[in-house]
């Protein structure tokens, strides 16, 4: 039984709670950096770039290969052509969609556990928009520098 007059003990360091990042029953944990979603953001915007980048010169090579047809254009061109010019665009192509799709991939799904896991939210949210924006936007460029580079009819 306590007595009014008896004082309160204050409360030390074995009887006060674990700070919340700290395990009672082992080591303490890391506090979690954002450096995660800054490595999504920082690869999602690079694909964005560097997408949009070779969508323009990508098309503006290919305008000349193709011709105009009554809904829009054919491309004339494949990999294993004869003439060096169209084989080395096809296979320009090819790993511009393999490496962007590789790479943009890649920053979608740790810009998502970024976000998921709180290791840099606003970053991860950054690099999911842009990998997102990327292969849409760059389609949507590399058409139109094609139809801008075709020949005349």
């Amino acid at each position: 039984m306590s007595d009014a007059s008896t004082p309160i003990p204050a409360p030390t360091a074995e009887s006060s709670p674990a700070p919340p990042h700290q395990d009672i029953w082992g080591p303490p944990v890391p506090a979690r950096t954002p450096r995660l979603g800054r490595i999504a953001m920082i690869a999602a915007i690079a694909v964005f770039v560097v997408s949009l980048i070779l969508a323009v010169t990508l098309g503006a090579a290919a305008g000349p290969y193709s011709t105009r047809t009554p809904g829009g254009f054919n491309f004339h061109f494949n990999v294993g052509d004869p003439n060096p010019a169209i084989n080395a665009l096809a296979i320009a192509m090819l790993l511009h969609v393999f490496l962007g799709t590789g790479v943009g991939l890649w920053a979608l799904i740790q810009g998502i556990v970024a976000t998921a896991s709180n290791r840099g939210r606003r970053f991860g949210i950054v690099a999911i928009v842009f990998a997102g924006l990327a292969p849409g936007l760059s389609l949507v460029v590399f058409f139109i520098a094609t139809a801008a580079n075709l020949p005349p009819a």
